[in-house]
């Protein structure tokens, strides 16, 4: 009986994600995902509209509060956004809309 080829399920989700890792909606999404990992929801849940353009991510705030809290702790949030994504995606920059 030919024994199963087995894999762990990483490296299956691996090469399902390969062809995607350079296009920008996935690296958008693993930013989302870093953002709503350092922030949580409820800061989540207040952004209108996330886009990423040269390494600059432009963020769209419902809450007026939340972007001045947001622009007080720029250098901050940028570091850990960075820490999450793991050399993934690269953030430059953090623009506050």
């Amino acid at each position: 009986m030919p024994r199963p080829n087995l894999q762990s399920i990483h490296d299956v989700l691996g090469q399902l994600t390969e062809g995607y890792q350079d296009k920008s909606a996935y690296h958008l999404a693993l930013v989302q995902n870093a953002w709503r990992q350092v922030l949580g929801d409820e800061a989540t849940q207040k952004v209108q509209k996330f886009s990423l353009h040269q390494g600059v991510l432009h963020v769209h705030c419902h809450s007026d509060s939340l972007r001045h809290e947001l622009s007080m702790q720029r250098s901050r949030l940028l570091q850990a956004l960075n820490e999450a994504l793991a050399g993934a995606v690269v953030l430059g920059e953090i623009a506050l809309r």
